[in-house]
């Protein structure tokens, strides 16, 4: 088959994502697959055609989407529509696409995924990854039944008459859309979940070293929270946790990324000094890949959100072997998946004494932390790989 993935998150070459890592898994399965995606480029202004790893990429000079204002992000998602529509046109003219798959965010490319989908007479999956508009509700970006509002919400209905399947991200992602859209029929929605194609890490390097570079504690339990740092994640909630244990010497706490937190996080750790705490907004990849491995546990926290939300760091954590702890709100069946699978502990997002007696128990139970760490690594394994996710949309077209 010939498959067209739309996307303004792929990755820069030479990098990976839980998309490449799919599209990959495509290729490997003997089908052609062609990207088109997004870059941001003031010197470049034209497209780019390149072929990475058996794979056409397109991609398209958006404009500044990613971590852009909303004013600018809002003008760039207006007019990528059109954008992308022209260079398929233009760059895949011979091309005959039997099947369209793309995932949210944006959900603004409902008219482009509609005007494809009757050109090229093929199905379209939508993987459903961010929950537009109500996230932004959530955020406080606009109010329900706002114009933007009203304006999203009905991109939102459309894309989704128009997909003919949905892949949620989880059992509640699903029980969702179905409670908030009754128009979808229950049987064109299902849990494709986020995944990735796992790597092995094992033995790759002193882990000693990684800790002493970054005045990482040798013996401390470490635990590692890193990228969006956002108000839907409560991380005032984390930094009272840290400074309540600044004095507990088994647990250090490493968190990196960027957002509107970030500064937020700089000034307060700056004036109380904890002292177990590594903050920082960048690192090469080769230091952050050594530190995600020489870590201990996972963070998951969430907590502005009435939408289900399933963060893809957790797949790294359980890449990397690493039980999980979750700090959530009722929203989200993330810490049950955790829990259930006996990999990691959730407790109620605000429960500061719950969180640091979970805490407590991964820094004084080496043993069950490791057990709970080889539990991760199978849960990859058994239902987050990206095999998983091929099955499930192959399914319908086999």
């Amino acid at each position: 088959m010939n498959i067209l993935f739309i996307t303004i998150a792929w990755p820069a070459p030479g990098e990976r994502n839980l998309f490449s890592d799919l599209m990959d898994e495509f290729v490997k399965n003997g089908h052609h697959v062609f990207v088109v995606g997004t870059y941001n480029s003031s010197g470049k202004k034209g497209n780019a055609l390149t072929r990475e790893n058996g794979i056409s990429v397109l991609r398209i000079n958006s404009g500044k989407i990613r971590k852009a204002g909303y004013l600018r992000k809002a003008i760039n998602l207006f007019t990528l529509g059109t954008k992308m529509s022209n260079a398929i046109s233009k760059n895949f003219s011979r091309e005959k696409f039997d099947l369209i798959i793309a995932p949210t965010p944006p959900i603004t490319l409902s008219g482009l995924f509609k005007k494809l989908k009757k050109k090229y007479n093929s199905p379209f999956y939508l993987l459903l990854k961010d929950m537009w508009p109500q996230g932004s509700v959530d955020l406080g970006v606009f109010s329900k039944y706002s114009p933007p509002w009203i304006y999203f919400r009905f991109h939102e209905k459309r894309i989704y008459k128009i997909a003919d399947y949905i892949g949620c991200m989880s059992p509640m992602s699903v029980e969702y859309i179905l409670t908030n859209n009754n128009y979808i029929p229950k049987e064109k929605i299902e849990v494709c979940p986020n995944s990735i194609s796992p790597s092995e890490i094992k033995g790759l390097f002193n882990q000693g070293d990684i800790r002493a570079k970054y005045g990482i504690p040798e013996n401390a339990c470490v635990f590692i929270f890193s990228g969006n740092l956002g108000v839907g994640h409560g991380l005032h909630f984390l930094a009272d946790a840290i400074e309540k244990l600044s004095d507990y010497k088994k647990a250090y706490f490493i968190i990196g990324g960027s957002g509107t937190h970030y500064s937020y996080l700089e000034k307060r750790f700056e004036l109380s000094k904890p002292g177990n705490v590594f903050l920082y907004n960048w690192l090469p990849r080769e230091d952050f890949n050594m530190i995600r491995a020489a870590s201990d546990v996972g963070l998951i926290l969430l907590y502005k959100y009435t939408s289900p939300q399933f963060p893809s760091r957790l797949l790294s954590y359980l890449e990397y072997s690493k039980p999980v702890l979750c700090a959530v709100n009722e929203y989200t069946d993330i810490g049950k998946i955790v829990e259930d699978s006996g990999c990691g502990i959730s407790v109620e997002h605000g429960d500061i004494n719950g969180f640091i007696q979970a805490i407590k128990f991964f820094t004084e139970n080496v043993s069950e932390r490791k057990k709970m760490g080889a539990k991760a690594r199978e849960l990859l394994l058994n239902r987050y790989t990206v095999k998983h996710s091929y099955d499930i949309i192959m399914g319908h077209f086999n």
